[in-house]
């Protein structure tokens, strides 16, 4: 029971870390821009291990609210991931 839990909670946070740039990408793709999700291929591995990185640090300087850093971090970092999959549009990535 333990283990459909913690995957669970693991499948939510991949959601809100990927979707906004998921969406971006779609958003893009209905728009016209050629080939928008080519760019989730650096993107969304990229937010993974920023996402990872920070959580480290955050629990590592003693925050004394790991849900609240977390969510905090992955939707921070979810937001920065659609920002530079919108940046696309224009050809500046």
């Amino acid at each position: 029971m333990i283990i459909v839990f913690l995957a669970s909670l693991v499948l939510i946070a991949l959601c809100i870390l990927w979707l906004p740039a998921w969406s971006a990408a779609l958003l893009l793709r209905r728009m016209g821009v050629p080939q928008p999700h080519r760019v989730l291929r650096v993107v969304m591995p990229s937010q993974l291990l920023v996402a990872a990185a920070l959580i480290w640090a955050a629990d590592a300087t003693g925050l004394t609210n790991p849900a609240g850093y977390s969510l905090a971090i992955l939707l921070l970092t979810g937001i920065a991931g659609a920002a530079i999959v919108w940046r696309q549009r224009r050809g500046n990535v």
